[in-house]
């Protein structure tokens, strides 16, 4: 995921290796010092075209210019299909997420545990994403499910973001977990073949990858500390990817 205030940082140091100030790359470009201050200081990104005009002006490719290979980066090892399905192993490093967690040592059963889920409404969800604090870019809500192939008194779940700091309002809980190995796969039509379905949420991905993927392609749970998570490519929480937190055997 793109962390905005280092690309601030290299749009900085790209200007100054060509020595021209912000006023200057602005208006080669055609937009106000203050859009380009605000790039620069990471509040915000530019869009496709200003970023092929940066690169452009930097002498540098679009990937250069996003270092989309750092190592702060998910990095996908290897790409396995199956049936036409895509997964990916991916490396990713140690995270930070912050919201809403709710853990089943705080109530007297795992019934009354998975009710508190169930209570959470769609607007209590925003109002929690909303409060958050440099969120990781691009930013997509993701919810997080903690040990839950094991006992179930050890369980979790979260209603969170990924970000760059602990620093947030009051009342955030707080998860994070470690550098891991993960198998990601997403939400499409060929994935959902797999199940015998034409379309399939993202939670239901976990118990095919955990169940089928996992045995047949030497991978076992990680036992790290890292998480399932449910990463939603749209508001609506219809699609996006499953992430499983693996080792290989």
């Amino acid at each position: 995921m793109l962390d905005q205030m280092d690309f601030g940082k290299r749009m900085k140091e790209f200007r100054k290796r060509i020595n021209l100030t912000q006023k200057e790359v602005a208006m080669k470009i055609g937009i106000s010092e203050q859009a380009m201050s605000k790039w620069e200081n990471g509040e915000c990104l530019p869009d496709v075209y200003h970023l092929k005009l940066l690169a452009r002006i930097f002498k540098v490719s679009v990937d250069c210019l996003l270092d989309t290979e750092n190592e702060n980066s998910e990095k996908i090892v290897e790409t396995i299909k199956v049936g036409g399905a895509v997964f990916e192993l991916i490396e990713k490093p140690a995270a930070i997420f912050e919201g809403k967690v709710i853990y089943a040592k705080d109530f007297s059963d795992i019934s009354a545990f998975y009710s508190a889920l169930d209570a959470v409404t769609a607007q209590e969800e925003g109002r929690v994403y909303e409060a958050l604090e440099n969120p990781v870019v691009p930013i997509n809500d993701i919810h997080l499910s903690v040990n839950f192939w094991r006992g179930e008194e050890e369980r979790a779940y979260g209603f969170v973001r990924e970000v760059l700091t602990e620093c947030q309002p009051r009342g955030i809980d707080v998860y994070k977990t470690p550098a891991s190995l993960y198998i990601r796969a997403y939400t499409d039509r060929l994935t959902a073949q797999l199940l015998a379905k034409e379309s399939c949420e993202i939670w239901e991905l976990f118990a095919y990858i955990r169940d089928h993927f996992m045995p047949g392609h030497n991978y076992k749970m990680a036992e790290n500390g890292a998480q399932e998570l449910e990463v939603f490519d749209t508001s609506e929480h219809k699609s996006g990817y499953a992430y499983m937190p693996v080792a290989r055997c």
